[in-house]
């Protein structure tokens, strides 16, 4: 296969990851990493998850074969509109942000040409209690033996679809095919909630007397359960973003501990702990079921990874030529 310009905007773990799937791969690629963060940009290169860096968007992405975008959903849509006219007419856009309704509708308005699939890649199971975007964490197998949803725009052309299911398959991930706003509303339970519920547990903290002592020795389940704090701003606007589900999804939690309190203060200790043990299996069962990616349903196709990567690249250059 010839190698093809590939070019990550926004180098947190989620990118840099990208960048060392890619390179480990036995596709020939050029990767270029952009950053608005120098310091990030050159920690890129000695991790080796780039070959070469830009410090200028534009010219990032504008020989660009492929553009993939990791950037935060308050990012977004600045991001789409300023290389919106700059990507080349083949150029497929993989967008690795956290909303993907509001990306299909920015992509719409602001990308001239080029072809728009919003992903989410899933983490593997390994690696769901480090924390969230620490460039310093980012690993090659970070989606390994995981899935990538994927939601391309209507106007995106198979060849450019095919392009970005083989791209994650490079990344180790099986393609999972959904709508936007389906996506959106299921990742408000998962993603957005935690956040809120971080925040809740943190304030609960530190407004209480001594709380400076009580951070002094705590531990791993409060520091795990405080992660999704790292990604403030997309929390509040993602809450915001759908605030019918997120509501709908705060009511269900504060239910929920509604009924634990109950307990508590009726001292019903052998229910809360069968509960708890209970509930631990069933997180136990999922981490396993993840670890395997061993689900019911759901799994993409099975697609042959070698050459399509190229199809749609390769056979356009050719006629270019």
């Amino acid at each position: 296969m010839k190698a093809q310009n590939v070019t990550i905007l926004g180098l947190n773990r989620t990118g840099l990851s990208v960048g060392l799937a890619l390179k480990q791969s036995s596709a020939a690629l050029e990767i270029t990493g952009y950053d608005e963060n120098r310091e990030v940009l050159n920690q890129a290169q000695k991790m080796g998850a780039v070959d070469k860096t830009q410090w200028k968007i534009i010219n990032a992405v504008a020989e660009a074969d492929i553009i993939v975008v990791s950037v935060t959903a308050t990012q977004l849509e600045q991001t789409l509109r300023v290389i919106g006219q700059d990507l080349q007419a083949h150029a497929l856009l993989v967008d690795m942000s956290s909303l993907k309704a509001k990306g299909q509708k920015w992509a719409s308005q602001y990308l001239a040409q080029g072809h728009y699939v919003g992903a989410a890649p899933v983490w593997a199971a390994a690696a769901l209690v480090e924390a969230v975007e620490d460039p310093a964490g980012a690993r090659a197998d970070l989606f390994k033996n995981s899935v990538m949803c994927l939601m391309p725009s209507p106007a995106a052309e198979p060849k450019a679809v095919e392009t970005a299911v083989n791209l994650g398959l490079l990344l180790g991930a099986q393609p999972f095919f959904l709508d936007a706003a389906e996506y959106d509303s299921l990742s408000q339970g998962v993603q957005t909630v935690p956040g809120l519920a971080a925040a809740a547990m943190f304030r609960a903290v530190v407004q209480t007397k001594g709380w400076r002592d009580m951070l002094r020795f705590a531990q791993a389940p409060f520091a795990q359960a405080t992660v999704p704090l790292e990604e403030a701003a997309d929390v509040a606007y993602r809450a915001f973003n759908d605030r019918e589900a997120t509501l709908r999804w705060l009511d269900a939690l504060q239910q929920e501990l509604k009924e634990i309190r109950r307990w508590v203060a009726d001292g019903d200790e052998e229910r809360l702990a069968a509960l708890l043990q209970q509930l631990n299996q069933e997180r136990g069962d999922w981490l396993v079921t993840r670890a395997r990616n061993d689900w019911q349903e759901g799994q993409g196709p099975d697609i042959e990874t070698p050459g399509l990567l190229g199809q749609m690249f390769g056979s356009r250059r050719k006629k270019e030529a």
